[in-house]
């Protein structure tokens, strides 16, 4: 039995023990290794990472153009608002947008109500007894014609939604539309609008009132 004992400790030291060790010693060799990786990973991802010449540069340039832009929109709007206010010395003003007939809706016999006209925005403004539009901001900053304009005169004014406006129009759009009627250049003249806010529409329908009334009393 003796013997057997000692037969055993001496397989279990040489074979066993030093297998175990053996794996104990790669497995703690593995973290080392899985360590120093992390850490170069970590180190070199940070060089990666610092930006380069060229990083800067595209970055400052389009920075500055953004800042840029804004700067001549402020600068164009502080201009219009100059214009507006001291050669035209506009009662009101602002960007709408207006109900037009499509140039292709004769064309289209079969479309629907709806599908023939498309609202096209535009700049307009009061001045004295008129109502003028142009096809844009830009297009009043840069002293284009104005495309259209109608008078305040007799029968003029603000007008009610007729039944078929209420057929074609939605319910959203309903409550900030405005229409407006009076003298054009040629005939007697009604357009339709959309306001962009609720608030800008009531402005819109208390300068047309003024004007209108003004225009009636002289």
């Amino acid at each position: 039995i003796g013997g057997l004992a000692q037969f055993g400790a001496t397989y279990y030291d040489k074979y066993v023990f030093q297998r175990k060790k053996k794996k104990i010693e790669v497995s703690s060799e593995d973290k080392k290794s899985d360590a120093s990786d992390v850490g170069g990973n970590v180190f070199e991802n940070m060089f990666l990472s610092i930006p380069t010449d060229e990083d800067l540069r595209r970055t400052y340039f389009w920075e500055a153009r953004r800042v840029g832009e804004r700067e001549r929109e402020k600068y164009a709007m502080a201009k219009r608002q100059t214009r507006v206010e001291k050669l035209w010395k506009a009662r009101w003003h602002g960007s709408l947008e207006m109900k037009e007939k499509k140039e292709d809706a004769n064309l289209t016999q079969q479309s629907s109500a709806r599908s023939s006209w498309s609202w096209k925005g535009i700049f307009a403004l009061i001045e004295g007894h008129r109502f003028i539009w142009w096809r844009s901001e830009k297009h009043f900053d840069t002293g284009e014609s104005p495309l259209g304009q109608i008078f305040f005169a007799g029968h003029s004014g603000l007008a009610g939604l007729s039944p078929l406006d209420l057929r074609e129009l939605t319910k959203e759009e309903i409550p900030s539309v405005i229409s407006i009627f009076g003298r054009g250049q040629q005939f007697q003249q009604k357009i339709t609008l959309l306001a962009p806010s609720l608030e800008l529409k009531d402005s819109l329908e208390n300068a047309v009132l003024f004007a209108s009334t003004d225009a009636k009393a002289d």
